[in-house]
């Protein structure tokens, strides 16, 4: 195993800032025109060129620099150096906590924002994301079976790159305080969304690094960035919630 080597803030930042703003053009300026000359939701196309454009490139960066520091691409080596480890019962205990920890905080923070702005309607929170998610009827429902490719790239392919290669990077290069900058530049990679949801979500932003770094398994990411936000688009795509 090749020895991980200390990133430069640069390196990091262009890492997260390059894809976010792919990130932003895809939300607002592909989908968009995509949907406008097919008739397709914003969702529907969203799921593809997400994964097409945005995500699945993400998932073969990881491997491109796993390749270019010197690593074998084969699972063993891949496993043990983006931190992909089972999950133990104390892991899902501190997954379980801090998604608590996490929701109760995002609490509070609605409610301050709230107390400074009294005119901010609840409702507004579905508004916030750039994402239009809407329920999938009639011929769409077929869109449901590339979902799951969707969901991998976009929460498998994500925590790889930002968790697994960078984060442990980072770790060699200032240590203790790694998991705080990878938290604030994955907020830079959220350009696209509004400030009042990376505001909310604060919390969750902090805690994806923050336990990869105690725990030392970028699986719990994973699980974490999956829990947060897959079930609402589940939901929303089958029309459970609108």
């Amino acid at each position: 195993m090749n020895e991980i080597k200390p990133i430069s803030f640069l390196s990091s930042f262009l890492l997260f800032l390059i894809p976010g703003i792919v990130f932003y053009v895809v939300i607002g300026y592909v989908v968009p025109f995509v949907s406008a000359i097919t008739g397709m939701t914003n969702y529907l196309v969203w799921l593809f060129s997400g994964t097409l454009l945005l995500f699945g490139p993400l998932f073969f960066l990881t491997l491109l620099l796993l390749k270019k520091d010197g690593f074998e691409l084969n699972l063993p080596t891949i496993r043990q150096r983006l931190m992909l480890k089972r999950i133990s019962l104390k892991d899902m205990l501190w997954v379980i906590a801090g998604m608590i920890v996490c929701a109760m905080l995002s609490g509070i923070l609605v409610a301050i924002w709230w107390i400074f702005s009294p005119s901010f309607d609840i409702h507004e929170l579905k508004q916030m994301s750039p994402i239009e998610v809407n329920p999938l009827t009639g011929s769409e429902r077929i869109a449901l079976l590339f979902l799951p490719v969707f969901l991998f790239f976009n929460y498998f392919g994500e925590e790889l790159l930002w968790r697994g290669y960078i984060l442990p990077r980072q770790i060699a290069a200032i240590g203790n305080y790694s998991w705080i900058v990878n938290a604030i530049l994955h907020g830079i990679f959220h350009m696209a969304f509004s400030f009042q949801m990376l505001f909310f979500f604060m919390p969750f932003l902090l805690f994806l690094p923050f336990i990869v770094y105690k725990r030392k398994n970028t699986s719990l990411a994973i699980l974490v960035h999956f829990l947060v936000g897959a079930p609402t688009q589940l939901f929303v795509a089958l029309g459970i919630i609108v």
